[in-house]
């Protein structure tokens, strides 16, 4: 089955009594537990981390933990966005890496997403990361990942998550029941908007400020028809 095929599969379980959005409290036991497997990992290896990449926007409170968390002063956001165009979904690039902020031609990366869907936009990031530094080491972290969906990001030598989930719900209630993963509700994270997230089950485009300005300058990363 295609990726667009499946994503239109996906779309129709979704139901809009579902969405949850967590308190802090609630999210904070998800991010407490990437953030321990990520430092567990750093310091049994001796790793220094040169730079912490957020994907922006859900990256950007995960990312910021980690990093006061190793005691990092260098944060370098990437954002990566998806576009309802037609009959089409573009992924495009907002903002890529400042490659003179990073004095190093080998650097450790720790690359930190929100939600890990398909998992398409940390893909194309670590991607990014590579053209950009082919001699580099790349650590990944989301708050949470999709069961089915764990090992796309291949250019990352290791993955860490928060929690799994059946964000693209492709299994069963049975099986989220025997892997112990959530399924009766479709959690938000506490700074999401739940009217937003729902134009995107319904493929309608969400009217950004500045969206047309914002297409224009953002380079097409990947796209995925819809008809």
């Amino acid at each position: 089955m295609q990726d667009q095929d499946l994503l239109k599969e996906a779309l129709k379980k979704y139901h809009k009594e579902n969405y949850y959005v967590q308190t802090w409290d609630e999210y904070y036991e998800e991010l407490g537990t990437l953030t321990k497997k990520v430092v567990d990992h750093v310091r049994k290896n001796k790793i220094t981390v040169d730079a912490v990449v957020p994907i922006l926007r859900g990256g950007n409170i995960p990312g910021t933990v980690l990093a006061y968390t190793l005691n990092l002063l260098t944060i370098l956001p990437v954002q990566y966005k998806y576009f309802f165009v037609k009959d089409k979904c573009e992924l495009r690039r907002i903002s890529g890496i400042n490659k003179k902020l990073v004095l190093k031609e080998n650097p450790t990366l720790l690359l930190v997403e929100g939600n890990h869907c398909y998992g398409n936009q940390a893909k194309y990031a670590a991607k990014d990361l590579k053209t950009a530094f082919p001699k580099s080491r790349i650590i990944y972290a989301a708050s949470n990942m999709d069961y089915k969906y764990q090992d796309v990001v291949k250019d990352a030598e290791v993955s860490f998550y928060g929690n799994l989930t059946n964000c693209c719900k492709e299994l069963s209630d049975e099986e989220c029941k025997k892997l112990g993963i959530q399924y009766k509700k479709d959690l938000l994270f506490p700074w999401e908007n739940i009217e937003e997230e729902w134009e995107i089950v319904e493929l309608k485009q969400h009217k950004y400020a500045n969206l047309d300005k914002i297409m224009a300058s953002s380079p097409l990363v990947a796209e995925f028809s819809l008809s």
